[in-house]
């Protein structure tokens, strides 16, 4: 979700970013204002498109941090200056978001006590618990910061190993992700499935797929037509979106082996964007550009325009009134807020 101004881009990785943020959005929004029925095709088509937009993002994220920022550009720039870039990419919007749901008392996360905060404000909570984030959503940036942290050690161990390294890192986590993912979530009591999904184990090594991602990329120069993408992108959609098996928990479909097999469908279909040539874009193609610039924002403002039109507005309507106040918002955010802290963080 997060990608730092001025980079250079890679395949047709902003529109995809915009897709993904939206997916999220509509998924989220779908639930909280009631839309489809739980077991039906809609809602579990609905689920698995919300829920494995934010594995892609993970995917996504390691795929260009370790693609843009090699050891060499670490070593250039300085440890300081990598880590304040990155802060100043991830913490401002969070910390906006975090304040106006203390200050308003939304109820987004656990109650503000002075740990909580000052895990929040140290972006340190990804590695105690990822839901201890202070705003709905907020686990994800908080295993992001985690990949941050650790990213300069582990961009000097790829100088080293290479693509071996890479595929080692990407074996080892998952092996890693074995047990919380086959046995630690649907065993617990429900109330606290959630918490034990969002885990550490089962995602870091999705920044590892795509840090592997990254390392092929930069090994293989071919790159695919984008209508060759769309044909191979299609039976993979079918694949996500099919409604089968039909579940009625949504943490069904994340649990167990079956996530495995979507994952690596949101990773051929992540792999397929980053290998794709560039080429000219239409109207669409811009607008999911300009989506995927403000994808950030979108992520974390949709649960609060949700808050805002609730109580007034239901059904399609509120739906409707919630999507669209949280892009536009998401819009403000970034050109108030994310490219002035990307211009601080450049110069």
């Amino acid at each position: 979700m997060a990608t730092e101004p001025g980079k250079a881009r890679l395949g047709q990785l902003d529109p995809l970013r915009g897709i993904l943020a939206l997916c999220v959005a509509v998924y989220h929004l779908s639930v909280w204002f009631d839309l489809t029925q739980s077991g039906s095709g809609q809602n579990m088509a609905l689920a698995r498109m919300g829920n494995y937009s934010v594995s892609a993002f993970f995917v996504l994220s390691g795929f260009l941090l370790f693609r843009t920022a090699p050891w060499s550009r670490v070593q250039k720039e300085g440890l300081g200056r990598f880590w304040l870039r990155r802060f100043l990419r991830l913490a401002p919007l969070f910390y906006l978001l975090c304040a106006v749901n203390v200050i308003l008392h939304l109820g987004m996360g656990p109650s503000p006590t002075w740990r909580f905060v000052l895990e929040n404000l140290t972006l340190t909570f990804g590695a105690i618990h990822p839901n201890h984030a202070l705003v709905v959503g907020g686990w994800y940036v908080g295993l992001v910061s985690v990949l941050y942290y650790v990213y300069p050690a582990l961009a000097w161990l790829r100088e080293k190993g290479g693509l071996v390294f890479l595929v080692l890192l990407a074996v080892g986590l998952w092996a890693w992700s074995l047990g919380p993912t086959l046995h630690g979530v649907m065993t617990q009591e429900p109330w606290n499935r959630f918490h034990a999904y969002v885990m550490a184990p089962n995602h870091l090594f999705l920044f590892a797929w795509g840090a592997l991602l990254a390392g092929l990329h930069e090994k293989i120069d071919r790159r695919l037509e984008p209508w060759l993408v769309l044909v191979l992108a299609l039976p993979l959609l079918w694949v996500l979106l099919r409604p089968w098996p039909q579940f009625f928990d949504h943490l069904v479909a994340l649990t167990g082996w079956i996530r495995f097999r979507y994952l690596l469908v949101v990773t051929a279909l992540v792999a397929l964007a980053a290998f794709s040539r560039e080429g000219k874009s239409g109207l669409l193609g811009r607008a999911l550009t300009q989506l995927g610039a403000w994808s950030y924002g979108l992520y974390l403002i949709h649960p609060f325009t949700m808050k805002l039109v609730a109580p007034h507005y239901s059904g399609r309507l509120g739906f409707s009134l919630a999507l669209g106040l949280a892009i536009i918002a998401a819009a403000a955010a970034h050109r108030w807020i994310e490219e002035p802290m990307g211009r601080l963080g450049r110069g």
